[in-house]
């Protein structure tokens, strides 16, 4: 009888593995060019970060898809005005939603408070649609020093310090809002920065001076991983898209490593969250 018991406890406990393994994960990421990664073309004609990302989590036995609405140059402002985006809240249950803004807006330059009120209203958009959607801010990176000749900022420093504040203030507000819902920044200008100051070799910035490399978006779409599944990304893939996007494995694992040490850091945000 004994035996009988423990044989259905472990059967039983296979079965939980088995559903938390097969489990289903959509993302939703909603953003402009440094979501679909502008300048970067063989990533940019295959799907972006969302797509990297879900190339990742995938390799990691993990069962996602990635959808994403992105346009050019917007902000959270326009894509709230835009039927589609209401549209594509409501169309699945989401497990996450990725939001990122127009990466001057969150700064003294741009407009914080409309970046806060807007960050609030996704929220109560997203609730409203998926309740139990965690909530990812993706934090986007400074522009590179030979931007900066206007004065407009000391330097890259500074836009990165009030890009780190304000997507952390925000993330602060949303918890506060519902603390029974996950709500994280993922580090990605914090890892940009990181990287240039370990592995300078490393190109993150595309001729534009404003968007970024293949490696930039690879980096983004590895600190979005472990930001939402608290895993390290360890031994990722660096051949996407069947070849099209393909890394130096050198260059893959000095990037992974600082998507460790910045990601990994992070605490989840409430208790709700310690458990996605």
């Amino acid at each position: 009888m004994h035996f009988k018991l423990r044989s259905s406890v472990l059967a039983l406990a296979s079965l939980v593995a088995l559903a938390v393994t097969l489990r289903a994960d959509n993302v939703l990421f909603i953003g402009n060019s440094f979501t679909y990664g502008a300048e970067a073309p063989a990533v940019q004609l295959n799907g972006g970060v969302p797509k990297l990302f879900e190339a990742i989590a995938r390799a990691k036995g993990r069962d996602v898809t990635a959808w994403s609405i992105t346009s050019g140059g917007k902000d959270w402002a326009w894509h709230l005005a835009q039927p589609a985006t209401g549209k594509a809240l409501s169309e699945r249950p989401w497990n996450w939603v990725v939001l990122q803004d127009f990466s001057m807006r969150p700064t003294h330059v741009g407009n914080v408070a409309g970046f806060t009120h807007d960050g609030e209203t996704f929220s109560d958009r997203i609730a409203a649609a998926s309740p139990h959607a965690g909530i990812i801010l993706y934090e986007t990176w400074a522009r590179p020093a030979v931007f900066f000749k206007g004065g407009i900022f000391t330097g890259p420093e500074q836009m990165m310090r009030e890009l780190h504040a304000n997507y952390g203030n925000l993330d602060d507000d949303l918890v506060k809002r519902d603390a029974n819902r996950p709500a994280r920044v993922a580090l990605v200008g914090t890892a940009f920065a990181h990287s240039e100051s370990e592995f300078p070799a490393i190109d993150l910035n595309a001729k534009d001076n404003h968007h970024s490399t293949a490696e930039g978006y690879y980096l983004a779409a590895l600190v979005i991983y472990e930001t939402i599944f608290h895993e390290s990304v360890k031994g990722a893939p660096v051949e996407f898209f069947d070849g099209a996007v393909k890394f130096p494995p050198d260059v893959a694992a000095e990037l992974q490593e600082v998507a460790d040490e910045v990601a990994g850091a992070t605490v989840p945000a409430s208790p709700a969250a310690a458990g996605k």
